[in-house]
């Protein structure tokens, strides 16, 4: 006991001799300096340049940090930025690392990354090129997809607009191609079984959506180009062309969501709910036509959907969900049937 206790006392004492300096150069950077292993974070770059290269050491008071990872958003917004060198004593990109870089073009993922955080690349809408280092462990760009994929787990981290799926992929993950703003048209493999939240969310240009006829989870019967769970009938995710087949029950979350360049839809007798999100953002959506079918419109369903000037909720409807029609501005007047006997919290 009496040596665990000079253990726990000796850590505890390293612990708070280590000191975290924020340290920040001319050229717009902003470090996180940890004095006790000798290491740098890139928290915040401010600067105007439009091509960054990122150091791999910096110095301070004549002591020599080495860069080794991006904090999370540490280039949130910044929309100049065209191109960026990451140097190989970096390991990690934290969450949102890049997000909203809407003129970055290409991206190179050196040998050392070994960590990529969630969102990382997303609002990269110019992305055209992303090419993983051939020697890196974790994570690769076979056959020159212009995508970063998990190696173990053959799961699609990040797509861009020339992104081709190879079919060894098995997943896409989370917001994938979250918005990929460029992205005209994607074709599903075989291979893959499983399909992340929010994987094309945003995708406001795409038009063409074809799953392999031999995939045995998704298809995208009748020419619909959408995607849908063979198994509940269930569509996934649709697009700005998207004509929805009288055998789909349901569409999923954000099935629509971002979908700015989508202007009307027929919603089939089959469907019975419209999921959370379902039409968020579709901005140049002017009316829709609920069938008698659906019960309930789920949470933040048309959010966002600035042009909507018309709606009829037939009477199977009986509740409106949270912030429902929020931000429907063109929005003059609505009925709403006496079944209705709930309504979500910002429905209007």
């Amino acid at each position: 006991m009496r040596c665990m206790l000079i253990a726990l006392f000796t850590v505890m004492s390293m612990a708070a001799n280590a000191e975290v300096i924020e340290y920040r150069t001319d050229d717009g950077f902003k470090y996180n300096l940890d004095t006790e292993e000798k290491t740098a974070e890139l928290a915040k770059f401010s600067g105007s340049q439009k091509k960054v290269v990122i150091p791999e050491s910096v110095t301070y008071n004549d002591v020599t940090y080495s860069v080794t990872s991006l904090g999370n958003a540490c280039f949130n917004g910044c929309s100049s930025l065209t191109s960026i060198t990451i140097p190989s004593s970096v390991t990690s990109l934290g969450d949102r690392c890049f997000n909203g870089c809407k003129s970055l073009t290409s991206i190179d993922i050196p040998s050392s990354v070994t960590s990529l955080g969630l969102s990382c690349f997303r609002g990269c809408s110019s992305l055209e090129s992303i090419t993983v280092d051939k020697n890196n462990k974790v994570y690769d760009s076979r056959d020159n997809c212009n995508a970063i994929i998990e190696t173990s787990t053959n799961r699609m981290i990040r797509g861009c607009k020339t992104t081709v799926i190879p079919s060894s992929v098995t997943s896409l993950g989370f917001s994938c191609f979250w918005d990929c703003t460029s992205l005209t048209s994607i074709t599903i493999p075989s291979s893959v079984t499983y399909l992340g939240s929010s994987c094309f969310n945003g995708c406001s240009s795409l038009e063409s959506i074809t799953v392999d006829k031999n995939n045995k989870v998704y298809d995208s019967r009748e020419s619909c180009n959408a995607i849908i769970e063979t198994s509940t009938n269930t569509m996934i995710q649709g697009c700005k062309t998207t004509v929805i087949p009288s055998s789909v029950t349901s569409l999923e979350e954000s099935c629509f969501d971002g979908c700015s360049s989508l202007t009307s839809v027929t919603i089939p007798s089959s469907v019975t709910s419209l999921g959370n999100w379902c039409f968020e953002g579709c901005s140049s959506l002017t009316s829709i036509t609920i069938p008698s079918s659906v019960t309930s419109l789920g949470k933040y369903c048309f959010e966002n959907c600035s042009s909507l000037t018309s709606i009829t909720i037939p009477s199977s409807v009986t509740s409106l969900g949270v912030i429902c029609f929020r931000g429907c501005s063109s929005l003059t007047s609505i009925d709403i049937p006496s079944s209705v006997t709930s309504l979500g919290l910002s429905c209007f």
